[in-house]
C-alpha cells in the first residue's frame, strides 16, 4: 500500500471543496432540454429550481477548491495554469450570476410575463445576457487549461487531471446544447474530475503524485 504524506489543512478543505461541488454537479443531469420549449416552459419544471440552486453552490465551493488548489502551487503550474485560474474564476463568477438568475428570479418573472423568455424574447436576444452566459463559458475552458497543468506538473494523479480536462471538453461541446445521452455523460464525467482530484488533496496524494515526479526530473539533470 502506498503510504500519502499527510496533506495540509488548506489541502483538505479544497479537497473536501472539490469533492462537494463534484457531487453537486451531478444534479445537473437531470437539466430540462430547453431548446425543445422556452425558458418559461423549462422554468416551471419541479426540477428547474433545486438544479440550479444547488449548482450556484457547487461554484462557490469550486472557487474555494480551486484557489486552495492553485494558490500554493501556482510557480509549479507556471503560465497555464494561471492563466487557467484566471478564466476559472471569471467564468465560475459569472456562472454564479447566472445561475442565481435562473434558481430566483426567473421562475418568479416568468409566471407574470413568460413573453420575454421566447427565443426572440428581450431576454434571450440581450447582449448583455448573451455576453455574460459566454463569459461563464470561461470557467470550463479555464479548467481545461488548469487541468493540463495540473495533469503536466505532476501535482494530482494523471486520471484525475485528465478526467477533469475530458470532462470539461465535453461539457463544453455537450453540456451547453443539451445533446441526448452525451451532455448528461459528460457532467457526470466533470464531476468525477472534481470529486477525484479532491479526494487526492484530502488524501495527501497531490504532493504524492508530484514528489514522484521529481527524482525522474533530477536523473536526468544529472546525466546531462
Amino acid at each position: 500500500m502506498t503510504a500519502f504524506a499527510p496533506p495540509t489543512r488548506l489541502d483538505r478543505w479544497s479537497g473536501a471543496s472539490l469533492v462537494a461541488a463534484g457531487v453537486l454537479l451531478v444534479p445537473g443531469t437531470l437539466h430540462p432540454d430547453i431548446f425543445e420549449t422556452t425558458l418559461a416552459d423549462a422554468a416551471a419544471d419541479a426540477v428547474w429550481v433545486p438544479i440550479h440552486a444547488v449548482a450556484v453552490v457547487a461554484v462557490v465551493l469550486t472557487l474555494f477548491g480551486l484557489t486552495g488548489t492553485y494558490g500554493p502551487r501556482a510557480e509549479r503550474l507556471g503560465r497555464v495554469g494561471a492563466v487557467g485560474f484566471v478564466l476559472a474564476v471569471i467564468g465560475l463568477v459569472m456562472t454564479a450570476c447566472v445561475a442565481y438568475a435562473e434558481a430566483v428570479l426567473l421562475p418568479v418573472i416568468a409566471r407574470g410575463h413568460p413573453e420575454v423568455f421566447d427565443w426572440d424574447g428581450p431576454v434571450t436576444t440581450s447582449w448583455a445576457v448573451r455576453v455574460t452566459t459566454g463569459m461563464a463559458l470561461l470557467w470550463l475552458v479555464g479548467l481545461v487549461l488548469l487541468g493540463l497543468s495540473l495533469w503536466r506538473s505532476g501535482v494530482v494523479p494523471a486520471g484525475a487531471a485528465l478526467t477533469l480536462v475530458g470532462g470539461a471538453v465535453a461539457t463544453t461541446v455537450f453540456g451547453g446544447l443539451l445533446v441526448p445521452v452525451l451532455a448528461p455523460l459528460s457532467i457526470l464525467a466533470l464531476a468525477a474530475g472534481h470529486v477525484w482530484i479532491g479526494a487526492a488533496l484530502c488524501a495527501g496524494a497531490a504532493e504524492h503524485a508530484a514528489a514522484s515526479r521529481r527524482p525522474r526530473a533530477t536523473v536526468g539533470r544529472r546525466r546531462d
